[in-house]
């Protein structure tokens, strides 16, 4: 299974849309992994998550071959994840030919946007604990805790391999963990981890995202339970800038405990 991050940034993008604070300035003129986008990933190629309004900008980058998509899962209807306008794309009006029909699969909140488009995609709700085949992958729909309340992400399997892609979602998402420790009969072979704090406590109360320190309590739970083992590969993502630390002082600061800090275009082969 291969696993490629598009972006790796929270909603504002780093350097963010409106700032000059130091880390976005510092970013900025080293270029290279300091530069994420927001956040999406995609899976053999085929498996795109999330539409991310930085998605046509990742193609060029990356040199994305963005037609060998054959499904889209979305977490949730936040828009640094879902943006319905990238439907409108798969419109026949813009080449001269048809295009496939795009199957598309979610959380009910997210279809309101997209059913202007309706002709060219195949709509599917899923809901907590629906487990679903796409044209390569078996995905289980597991619940997140988040400010959007129908958040979810997804463990994500094909041949014996297992990705657990957890984006957005704080700490606290113990029903998805329970779910995990029961039905997961392999440990996860790599977890990427939401990060959105990274060296910064979170506010007092505040459930919907994670930062190093629940990132690390997390790799610990997992264990704990057996959903990963000493092979899983833990990887940290989606950071906002106020945290301040560029890549390779977040790479140093979380080497000891064994997990990696993502980048824009950073590949995984499991």
């Amino acid at each position: 299974m291969k696993i490629q991050w598009l972006g790796t940034a929270a909603a504002e993008g780093w350097p963010a849309v409106f700032c000059r604070c130091e880390a976005c300035r510092k970013a900025a003129e080293l270029g290279g992994k300091n530069i994420r986008t927001r956040a999406g990933a995609i899976v053999d190629d085929v498996l795109l998550i999330d539409l991310n309004p930085d998605l046509y900008a990742q193609k060029l980058n990356l040199g994305l071959d963005l037609c060998l998509i054959q499904d889209v899962i979305v977490t949730h209807n936040h828009g640094d994840h879902l943006t319905p306008l990238y439907a409108e794309f798969r419109n026949p009006a813009y080449y001269g030919k048809k295009l496939p029909v795009l199957p598309v699969f979610g959380p009910s909140d997210i279809m309101d946007g997209l059913l202007p488009y309706k002709e060219y995609l195949e709509l599917h709700i899923v809901d907590t604990g629906d487990e679903f085949d796409t044209t390569m992958h078996h995905v289980t729909t597991l619940p997140a805790v988040h400010s959007a309340k129908l958040g979810k992400f997804y463990l994500i399997e094909r041949d014996g391999r297992s990705f657990l892609y957890m984006h957005d979602t704080g700490f606290t998402c113990n029903e998805a963990l329970e779910m995990l420790r029961e039905r997961v009969k392999r440990p996860i072979d790599l977890v990427s981890m939401d990060c959105t704090y990274g060296p910064n406590p979170l506010p007092p109360g505040y459930t919907s995202h994670m930062g190093f320190v629940e990132n690390i309590r997390m790799k610990e739970r997992l264990l704990r339970d057996g959903v990963a083992d000493g092979h899983t590969r833990f990887v940290s993502n989606h950071f906002s800038h106020n945290g301040h630390m560029l890549h390779e002082e977040m790479c140093r600061y979380m080497a000891p405990y064994g997990i990696e800090i993502a980048f824009d275009g950073m590949i995984a082969e499991i």
